[in-house]
């Protein structure tokens, strides 16, 4: 097995879990997939997350504006995650609108949070580990936003 089909598993392996709380089952998940042995499906984000770490070789110095990145990456994830799940908001359409409007603002807030920390992160990245990063670090930060889109196409 190489690799990352080991990471993989660490990852999927260590969401088992976190995945308890919300009663086991990961969206996409159906009990026939049990039964008949197939292999459950790993987080995109987490896999691509790990993968890019090992990539880095970060430094001690370094972790911490990884963490920082990292994390405004996973909080974006969280918050579209949520939005995705919840129903329209009730109301008059104006007040719809205005809760769309209002989700894009806030989107576009945690984007800026993000290039921000992916900027100060790339600072402290060596020049042999920024090839490494580009263009990961963007793409990485954009892969909640191609998962809503995903879900939205299939109906969810």
């Amino acid at each position: 097995m190489n690799k990352r089909a080991a990471l993989g598993f660490m990852v999927a392996a260590a969401a088992t879990p976190a995945l308890a709380q919300f009663g086991g089952r990961r969206r996409g998940d159906r009990p026939a997939d049990k039964a008949n042995g197939a292999e459950p499906r790993v987080d995109a984000l987490e896999v691509t997350i790990e993968e890019l770490r090992e990539d880095l070789k970060l430094t001690a110095e370094q972790e911490p504006a990884w963490q920082s990145y990292v994390d405004k990456v996973r909080a974006l994830a969280g918050d579209l995650a949520r939005e995705r799940g919840r129903r329209p908001a009730p109301g008059s359409v104006p007040q719809q609108i205005d809760h769309v409007v209002d989700a894009a603002r806030n989107r576009l807030a945690a984007l800026e949070d993000i290039a921000q920390a992916a900027k100060e992160l790339y600072a402290k990245l060596t020049p042999g580990q920024q090839p490494a990063a580009d263009p990961r670090l963007a793409n990485l930060m954009a892969m909640p936003l191609g998962a809503g889109a995903q879900a939205q196409r299939r109906g969810s």
